[in-house]
């Protein structure tokens, strides 16, 4: 047990160290912006002060991000070595596949956002509907700074560059990392219905972390779901399409496909590494 804390408290750390930053931040914001006769933005746009405590909780991360940085850049040194020489650019560097992951990222988000409108938990869930009403009550233009801005990057340092390669090194597996992390992701939304949702996904977002190893990737996934969602929302003839019966179903084919892939892809890597002796 005395083993197990230390080691424990080692891989959710990030988690910890940001909540108590993101809280405090938020406390220091309200008290200035309540003193400055500015308490309304604390309720008809918190949204708004919930970005900057974002924000100052990723700063309080700096050391942590910088400790991580340096072990990805040795993990990196120690492929680069291992690996043959003369190997040529694999599919991972093709120029087209980000733009595969931008439309995979829209096609799964809202294909599941549909799903858990059908299963009637929206409705029910009262602390659900308190957080919608939340993060709609600020313009267009703050949402998509927030949302897709703010919000992705954020969250992608904390739960994909952090916690996620902190997970996967504790027992050398990365679907360890994908799944352990993507939980802790859902818990960190606070309700059924986000939780859910987020744990699916944030399974499919380290997975594109994994894939493309390069950070650009989970937050563009990140960000660009937010967007299409939150316009969506925003623009009913954006609704009227994005979440209409015929893209359901378009967007689940390609949703289905991606999953699909990167399960091939992890499958492969691991037979591989299996014939190189690598137990990782």
């Amino acid at each position: 047990m005395r083993r197990g804390m230390p080691a424990l408290w080692g891989l959710i750390k990030p988690l910890i160290v940001y909540y108590v930053g993101y809280y405090v931040i938020r406390m220091i914001v309200g008290t200035l912006l309540a003193g400055g006769g500015m308490a309304f933005l604390m309720e008809d746009g918190s949204s708004v002060v919930n970005g900057i405590a974002m924000l100052g909780g990723c700063a309080v991360l700096f050391p942590m991000i910088e400790e991580e940085r340096e072990e990805q850049r040795k993990e990196r040194k120690r492929r680069r070595e291992a690996e043959t020489q003369g190997r040529q650019p694999g599919l991972r560097e093709a120029a087209w596949r980000y733009p595969a992951l931008l439309i995979f990222s829209v096609a799964s988000v809202v294909f599941f956002n549909t799903l858990m409108s059908l299963s009637g938990l929206a409705e029910q869930s009262g602390a659900y509907q308190e957080t919608v009403k939340r993060q709609y009550a600020v313009s267009l233009g703050m949402g998509l700074i927030l949302y897709a801005g703010i919000s992705a990057l954020v969250e992608e340092v904390v739960f994909r560059f952090l916690l996620y390669n902190r997970l996967r090194r504790s027992c050398g597996r990365v679907t360890f990392g994908v799944v352990a992390s993507a939980f802790l992701f859902g818990v960190y939304h606070g309700n059924i219905v986000q939780g859910v949702y987020a744990f699916v996904l944030g399974v499919l977002i380290a997975c594109a972390y994994v894939y493309f190893d390069n950070f650009f990737a989970p937050v563009l996934f990140h960000g660009a779901g937010n967007a299409v969602i939150f316009l969506s929302n925003e623009i009913p003839e954006m609704y009227g399409i994005v979440f209409s019966p015929v893209m359901f179903w378009i967007f689940g084919l390609i949703t289905a496909a991606g999953c699909l892939y990167f399960a091939s892809v992890q499958g492969k890597t691991r037979g591989k590494r299996a014939v190189q002796g690598d137990g990782q």
